[in-house]
């Protein structure tokens, strides 16, 4: 069955992103003075299940966010934000409850390094309650952020197996969390992209496509695996290799999560993967054209 627009249920986490990017150069002096690099620096607003919400309710889907926030003005406009785009908003309020993001985007928009603060993932245990039992009981499918805490992440499968949803999974804090390849049969769907494969199975592998394939037998029957400028890779109902869509690059924070947004959207309103897939890619070149993580551009005419 065909649903225009879906109910989905993010769980995850929001912070705050302060970009740090190359606007200009300088020089010092004359003849052989030396020379450096203007930075200038914005803040937006972000975290991985945040950017999933606020992408899913621009392409038409009913969105319900569950995470951890927190006290001050950060946290108010975050909120104020999904709840202007319509999303039911189910949250716990603890002290330092809003992540940090830090990035430097060299010329070009390339990525030069980052860092992300986040909440302690033992906190999101407490989100289990029957508010979220409820809104899971009604959705059609249900996007975690992998480093949530494995409790809550094992209930949130069963409870969404239970009631026929698709469970899918975007990994996050990989460094500090380490692979958790045992929670990898919770999932239905991984979308992620080759340098956390890699992170996950342990081992690099020579094509991307073995790379999907390798994490479809830990358990998730759908696996797509970015490659940035390289397109994208999906292992599941079949193997396809799509092209990344052609055009400069602003900045490609986000892309991923645009890219993840688009493809569980399709699939939930019933297009094949491929299809779904092409409109992910879609979706992530509408935000790399930006330079907010979230693309106010982003819509279903967008991505079809």
């Amino acid at each position: 069955m065909v649903t225009t627009h879906p109910a989905i249920v993010v769980i995850g986490s929001l912070a705050v992103d302060r970009k740090s990017f190359a606007s200009g150069t300088y020089r010092c002096g004359s003849g052989s003075g030396g020379s450096g690099t203007v930075w200038g620096r914005e803040r937006h607003h972000g975290g991985v299940g945040r950017n999933a919400a606020v992408n899913l309710a621009r392409l038409g889907c009913r969105v319900s966010f569950c995470g951890l926030t927190g006290p001050g003005a950060d946290a108010a406009a975050l909120e104020a934000e999904l709840t202007e785009l319509g999303v039911l908003l189910l949250l716990r309020r603890i002290a330092n409850g809003v992540g940090r993001f830090e990035v430097f985007l060299g010329p070009g928009g390339a990525l030069l390094s980052s860092g992300i603060r986040l909440p302690d993932p033992a906190e999101t245990r407490h989100l289990c309650d029957p508010a979220l039992a409820e809104r899971i009981a009604g959705a059609d499918a249900v996007v975690v952020e992998g480093g949530l805490d494995p409790r809550l992440l094992r209930w949130v499968s069963g409870q969404a197996r239970r009631h026929g949803a698709t469970v899918c999974c975007l990994p996050t804090r990989l460094r500090d969390l380490g692979a958790r390849r045992e929670l990898l049969p919770a999932f239905d769907v991984l979308v992620l992209n080759e340098a956390e494969a890699t992170a996950i199975l342990g081992a690099p592998r020579p094509d991307a496509t073995e790379l999907a394939a390798a994490l479809t037998d830990l358990g998730p029957g759908t696996v797509v695996v970015t490659r940035g400028a390289r397109g994208a890779v999906l292992v599941g109902p079949e193997v396809v290799r799509l092209p990344a869509q052609p055009g400069p690059c602003v900045d490609d924070t986000g892309a991923g999560d645009a890219l993840a947004s688009a493809f569980i959207a399709a699939a939930v309103r019933g297009q094949n993967p491929v299809d779904a897939l092409r409109e992910g890619l879609r979706a992530a070149r509408v935000t790399i054209n930006c330079r907010n993580t979230t693309c106010r551009s982003l819509s279903p005419a967008a991505v079809r």
